[in-house]
């Protein structure tokens, strides 16, 4: 099976992957990528199509694994022997929705004003996942002037791309396959109601993810998408489709934060001290950039909201580990 890789090259096996699988899988394994997840097993794709396989732990869609192939005669089912090495993953608290991505799709619909912070708490979670993020303008129709919008936005965000879109249309869906081609992992994540499903429809020729109404009131869906798959696109690359993220936890961002605001990371390698906090301590490069304009004041309030939310999610998640451990969190019975 080893030998003959090629059917697996639309599910995302380069080069780089076709050498990890030969260098880390048994020669009685059979190669394959995790398509679903289900209770107690997953669907791999492998050479010869796809089957399930029972695995303990649970690996996450987009996980390249070496399978102990099903025997016939015994009924015996096949079963995950090895989790190859991620090169990335998007969590979300303790579980990995999405590994060996590529591209996060952060979308938002300009069918109401966009949320900047909670565009840049999606970004700190994709930059930490080792992805690369794409900032997706859905509902471009709903707007007089969608690019004027999107400039807007380039310039709160910084280096990040921005692509206005119309999933209704199709209008501006071409330039988010061009970032698959040709076999890239790419992964929809934002609010329900933004149209995450319809865009995907749109880039697989589907219907694969089924849409659902969005309410008048407040701009917002009924998620539709329960559980998680990988899709091919036609054009190149694949999708995997994760349910709606009703809230991103940025304890979970890790370094996602500094990668999300590369400026202020820039600029910090100035300060006189090199813990500065870029709060109120003296000589802080930041804090000048700031008061000369040379930074943006609502760039800076957002980094230092998220820095802080971070933080704190940070040491919540450290306080609830130690409650876990044995004897974590117990009251001293000693006298």
């Amino acid at each position: 099976m080893l030998n003959d890789l090629e059917p697996l090259a639309p599910f995302g096996a380069d080069e780089r992957v076709v050498t990890l699988l030969r260098s880390s899988l048994e020669p009685a394994h059979v190669p394959g990528r995790v398509v679903r997840v289900d209770r107690d097993r997953c669907i791999v794709v492998g050479p010869l199509g796809t089957e399930p396989a029972f695995a303990n732990p649970l690996p996450a869609v987009g996980d390249w694994v070496g399978l102990v192939p099903a025997v016939a005669e015994t009924g015996t089912p096949a079963s995950v022997a090895v989790v190859l090495a991620r090169r990335s993953e998007l969590r979300r608290g303790e579980q990995v929705v999405a590994a060996n991505v590529d591209v996060v799709f952060v979308v938002t619909g300009l069918d109401r004003e966009p949320n900047l912070n909670r565009l840049e708490r999606a970004l700190a979670l994709a930059w930490d996942s080792g992805a690369r993020p794409v900032v997706v303008l859905n509902k471009r129709d709903r707007v007089d002037d969608f690019e004027a919008v999107a400039g807007g936005i380039r310039s709160r965000l910084g280096s990040v791309d921005v692509v206005p879109v119309s999933g209704q249309s199709g209008d501006g869906v071409a330039s988010l396959a061009d970032v698959l081609r040709p076999a890239a992992t790419g992964v929809f994540v934002g609010a329900s109601g933004v149209g995450k499903s319809t865009l995907m429809n749109r880039l697989t020729d589907g219907p694969v993810a089924s849409v659902g109404p969005v309410r008048e009131s407040d701009r917002k869906g009924r998620h539709t998408t329960t559980s998680r798959s990988l899709v091919l696109v036609p054009s190149g690359g694949v999708l995997i489709d994760t349910p709606g993220v009703r809230s991103l936890r940025l304890g979970d961002a890790g370094d996602g934060v500094t990668l999300g605001f590369p400026e202020i990371e820039e600029l910090g390698r100035g300060c006189r001290f090199r813990d500065c906090s870029h709060d109120v301590e003296p000589g802080c490069a930041v804090l000048a950039a700031v008061d000369a304009g040379e930074l943006g004041s609502e760039r800076f309030a957002s980094w230092q909201k998220l820095s802080r939310e971070a933080a704190l999610e940070a040491r919540n998640a450290d306080s609830a580990e130690a409650r876990r451990r044995p004897g974590g969190g117990r009251p001293s019975t000693s006298r």
